[in-house]
C-alpha cells in the first residue's frame, strides 16, 4: 500500500452521481473501504460533494453514500474509449449496507496493483 492509506479492490457495479441538482450516469471501477473511482463524464470539481446510490440488482433500493471528490481523471473525448476518465471519491457517510456489501464482494477479490486509498 502507498501513503494514501487502504488497499483498492476492483468492483464493478452501476451507479448514479448527483453533483449539484444533476444526476449522471458512472460505473464504480474499484473501491475500497474509504473511497472508490467513478467513471462518469459528470462535471465534477475537487473538493465538490456529491451523493451516489450504488445501484443493487438483487434489491429493490440503492445503496446511498455521501463523498467529496479527492481527484479527477480527465480523457480527451477521441480518448474516452480506451481511457477511463472518472473521480475519484473519498466517503464521508455511507449506510451499512455498504460495508456489508462490501465484505460480501471482496471475498477473494484481488487488489488493484499499485494502488492504495
Amino acid at each position: 500500500m502507498s501513503e494514501r492509506g487502504e488497499q483498492r479492490f476492483k468492483k464493478r457495479m452501476s451507479c448514479k452521481v448527483r453533483v449539484g441538482q444533476r444526476d449522471h450516469s458512472g460505473i464504480v471501477l474499484d473501491v475500497s473501504r474509504r473511497g472508490l473511482f467513478v467513471q462518469t463524464t459528470a462535471a465534477a470539481s475537487v473538493g465538490d460533494r456529491v451523493e451516489v446510490l450504488l445501484s443493487r440488482p438483487e434489491a429493490k433500493s440503492a445503496i446511498k453514500l455521501e463523498a467529496g471528490v479527492r481527484w479527477l481523471r480527465r480523457s480527451p473525448a477521441q480518448l474516452r474509449s480506451v481511457t477511463q476518465a472518472g473521480i475519484g471519491l473519498q466517503i464521508s457517510h455511507a449506510e451499512e449496507s455498504y460495508y456489508a456489501m462490501l465484505a460480501e464482494a471482496l471475498q477473494g477479490a484481488v487488489p488493484v496493483k499499485g494502488h492504495a486509498r
